[in-house]
């Protein structure tokens, strides 16, 4: 599943083009994929594409919001006469001629382009709500884990209330958003914490270094254009980004710990393969 530095890379590459362009015309392939009244966007200048937590919105001159959740399979990518971009989760819709068996929606723009929404298993979808929606929409998800409101009095507040193991309370929406299993694993090892540790148990110091470490690991996977482990797309030019090059536990079972070279172990917490060093992090 594309997790925030995924999606804000894709937001980010989206919004260098799509912004001013108008739709001529939507194509609506599945209907369990879009809600509401496509016609209403036709002809309608795009003035902003942002991301909140895993969604990507798409704002109008006439107020309203195309709002866009990835899910597990979901893909945007967008193909005119001289570029191709995109992201999401990685397959062969990333390189194959579109519109595919996978496409839900398209989207031709006066200028001919044309913004392609793929998705496999048919769990994403993209909704056209009002601006006054958007606040509803978020009502129970706090703010990401780069936001600056994100900080250690924020977190040790919110911590304390629970003792669920650490790695799934920084997963947890509701505390903070934009945390997803590889950057879990990853920021608790760099912050020498174990993902089982009670989230109560921790002290402000912990804390502090927890809130660092996962601020320093979503930023860096951002700047790498987030994580593809697909070995056959890793190169596609565009949509492909590069964190799984620095990836310091996830999916390391057995490799030398980044901190003190003890073997990585993978255990199951919540569900989810967690990996981490039984040495360092305590």
């Amino acid at each position: 599943m594309p997790e925030l530095p995924e999606v804000e890379t894709l937001k980010r590459k989206l919004a260098k083009i799509l912004i001013d362009k108008k739709i001529s015309q939507v194509k609506i392939l599945s209907d369990k994929s879009f809600h509401g009244d496509s016609q209403q966007i036709l002809d309608v200048p795009m003035t902003n594409v942002w991301r909140r937590a895993k969604i990507i919105g798409f704002d109008f001159a006439n107020q309203l919001t195309l709002v866009t959740h990835l899910k597990m399979t979901g893909q945007l990518i967008y193909v005119d006469e001289k570029i191709r971009l995109g992201g999401g989760h990685p397959s062969s819709d990333w390189i194959r001629n579109l519109p595919s068996s996978h496409t839900r929606i398209e989207y031709l723009f006066e200028d001919g382009g044309h913004l392609f929404f793929n998705d496999q298993r048919k769990f994403g979808w993209m909704k056209l709500i009002n601006f006054n929606e958007i606040d509803q929409l978020f009502e129970h998800v706090a703010p990401d884990i780069i936001d600056d409101r994100i900080d250690t009095n924020y977190l040790k507040e919110r911590l304390s209330r629970t003792t669920r193991p650490i790695k799934l309370a920084i997963m947890d929406n509701s505390i903070l958003a934009g945390v997803g299993n590889i950057y879990a694993c990853d920021s608790l090892n760099l912050a020498k914490i174990s993902p089982t540790r009670p989230a109560k148990s921790l002290n402000f110091t912990e804390i502090e270094r927890l809130t660092q470490a996962m601020k320093t690991i979503v930023f860096q996977a951002i700047k790498l254009g987030g994580t593809t482990f697909d070995g056959k797309y890793v190169q596609v030019d565009g949509l492909a980004g590069g964190y799984q090059d620095k990836l310091r536990v996830y999916g390391l079972e057995g490799n030398k710990c980044p901190n003190c070279q003890h073997p990585i172990e993978k255990i199951r917490l919540g569900g989810r393969g967690t990996y981490y060093c039984p040495n360092c992090q305590k």
